[in-house]
């Protein structure tokens, strides 16, 4: 570690805590998509003047706001609330923040596409967060995972997205390392394929129901 010896189980629950609130709010943002496509809304939209793409930018950065508050609060009580250290490294921060960001909002993307109604849509995004809530390292460290778990571990998002928080928040490890741009690589693979699969079912639909 990079970090110092003041390093413990509090600083490693509080990034996990961290990690698990930003990518909760990928997976369930995207929730009033589905309710806009069931009324219409997103047809009408379409009819009008507003451009799409800012139509997106300006949800994104609401998101991204959002969860900028949420790392400062988060942080902040588990600081002076519970006598975490951190050791931040702010570029390596930036970076995996986006990275994080963007795919787990891919993937509640993704969920849109597919989910009718708005109670599919939590029932799915529901299984994904608890799923990865206990297989990626939140509350304890994967190696103390059984052997069958750990490559199902491996390749989920939120695996990589906690470890570059951690070795941005508690270990300052920087972005000069191979770990760090593995995990970066694995986040964008997800959100990549996770929003072009769900563009592709978006427009799929769209020409079934124009027929």
């Amino acid at each position: 570690s990079a970090g110092a010896d003041d390093l413990d189980a509090k600083d490693f629950i509080l990034t996990g805590m961290i990690a698990l609130a930003i990518a909760q709010g990928g997976l369930f943002g995207m929730m009033d998509l589905v309710e806009m496509r069931r009324k219409g809304l997103l047809k009408r939209l379409r009819m009008t003047p507003a451009r799409m793409g800012l139509f997106g930018l300006a949800d994104m950065t609401v998101r991204v706001l959002f969860s900028v508050v949420q790392i400062v609060l988060l942080s902040l009580i588990g600081v002076y609330g519970f006598g975490a250290t951190l050791h931040i490294d702010v570029l390596s921060l930036v970076v995996v923040f986006f990275a994080g960001i963007l795919s787990f909002t891919a993937i509640g993307y993704f969920f849109s596409s597919f989910c009718k109604t708005m109670e599919a849509y939590m029932a799915v995004a529901n299984i994904a967060s608890f799923f990865m809530m206990f297989t990626t390292g939140i509350f304890f460290p994967v190696e103390t995972m059984p052997e069958w778990l750990r490559p199902i571990s491996a390749v989920l998002p939120l695996t990589y997205f906690v470890d570059g928080l951690r070795g941005a928040m508690v270990y300052a490890s920087g972005i000069a390392t191979g770990a760090f741009w593995l995990g970066i690589g694995v986040l964008a693979l997800w959100g990549a394929a996770t929003f072009a699969l769900g563009s592709w079912i978006f427009r799929s639909r769209s020409i079934a129901a124009a027929r």
